[in-house]
């Protein structure tokens, strides 16, 4: 029977050291999913050679080198490889299956996030309003030196007093850029169509204008002469859904004016505004540009999910670590209590020790001198006696 004991602890401490070993993999897995998911995506989500996995992690030594250090770069690539072997990069629902809690938001969560895209929206759409307005007011509108308008808000989580506060990681943003690329790109996109729509549909207005490419208008008064012009042109060469085709001409002008005037906008907003782009093109007939503009609004859209992804798993873990010095610091305020609850409390048998001693001396004391008076007594009283 004795034999069986250490055994038993063997297998108890070796079953523990696995348990351990899988929580560490299942960590360093989530966190290398979280970095390269960006990377991973497209047509690189079907990397399976180690050389090419490491050549695209190598490319990015400012992003992932601390990953590569904390993890070693060998067991990085190992990881992407059995990751891309299970095509956990091409699908949400195998990443889902695969990372659970990295997709779990809470309502409070999802109500604050919503709320601060709302914010935001507003705040953009206040913006555009004005720069509108001030254009129309002054007849300018081909400012190209307009200053950034910083346009981010972030918004703090509301929690109780003693809990230190997490700020918000939304409304998402990309890097103004990324953002002044992807909108002036667009917006080249879409004077290149108007300006081959013209060339096919209204030539005599190019020719009475003198305007022999797309660069020689810019997207409003592209939009604007259409508008106006549209009438002159067969109902055929538009192909048109349920929105009207002056709403979805004018739809662009947010994107002009957020191009033009550096209008700091959301990830989601950038969305928006290609989308409005992307209905452009189609109706226009310019289905060869409407698909490049679709596949930069899925870019977006793919790239927007892996953030909010990390953001996801940032706010959890910065929850979970605040939550553990929450629990600390209770505790040491349970022990910083404890410690002046001792002191106090020591003080106080101190205190009563010293009285008892007191008391016991001076009892003592006040014994010792009246025995001593007694026996002088004694004395006088047999000194007096043997005189007489």
């Amino acid at each position: 029977m004795t034999s069986c004991i250490p055994q038993t602890q063997n297998v108890y401490l070796k079953d523990l050291d696995l348990r351990k070993r899988m929580a560490h993999q299942v960590v360093d897995k989530r966190r290398v999913y979280l970095a390269c998911r960006v990377i991973f995506a497209g047509d690189k989500a079907h990397l399976r050679r180690p050389k090419k996995v490491r050549e695209e992690i190598e490319k990015r030594p400012f992003a992932l080198g601390s990953l590569t250090h904390d993890l070693g770069i060998e067991k990085v690539v190992e990881i992407l490889r059995d990751l891309l072997e299970r095509r956990v990069f091409e699908s949400e629902l195998r990443a889902k299956v695969e990372f659970p809690e990295l997709f779990h938001s809470s309502p409070d969560q999802e109500v604050q996030r919503e709320a601060s895209e709302i914010d935001a929206a507003r705040s953009t759409a206040e913006a555009l309003e004005e720069i509108a307005s001030a254009e129309h007011d002054s007849g300018e509108s081909d400012d190209e030196f307009g200053e950034v308008v910083k346009n981010e808000t972030k918004t703090v989580q509301p929690t109780p007093s003693h809990i230190v506060a997490l700020p918000s990681l939304y409304p998402t943003y990309i890097p103004y850029r990324a953002q002044h690329l992807i909108l002036n790109e667009t917006q080249r996109i879409l004077e290149e169509s108007c300006f081959e729509f013209f060339q096919k549909w209204l030539p005599g207005v190019l020719e009475e204008r003198e305007w022999d490419c797309a660069s020689s208008a810019e997207l409003t008064k592209w939009t604007r002469l259409l508008a106006k012009k549209s009438n002159k042109v067969p109902a055929e060469a538009f192909t048109l859904g349920k929105t009207p085709l002056t709403e979805v001409l004018f739809a662009t002008n947010k994107l002009r004016h957020s191009a033009v005037h550096r209008l700091s906008t959301t990830a989601r907003g950038i969305q928006d505004l290609i989308k409005s782009a992307v209905a452009l093109a189609f109706t226009l007939g310019d289905h060869k540009r409407a698909s490049q503009l679709e596949e930069m609004s899925y870019e977006l859209d793919s790239k927007i999910k892996a953030m909010d992804l990390n953001k996801n798993a940032l706010e959890n873990s910065a929850t979970a670590g605040l939550e553990e010095i929450q629990r600390q610091r209770e505790a040491l305020d349970k022990k910083e209590k404890e410690v002046i609850a001792s002191m106090m409390k020591n003080d106080q048998e101190n205190k009563a020790l010293v009285g008892a001693l007191l008391e016991d001396s001076v009892s003592r004391i006040l014994q010792e001198k009246t025995e001593v008076e007694d026996e002088l007594k004694v004395e006088r009283d047999e000194n007096g006696g043997s005189d007489s």
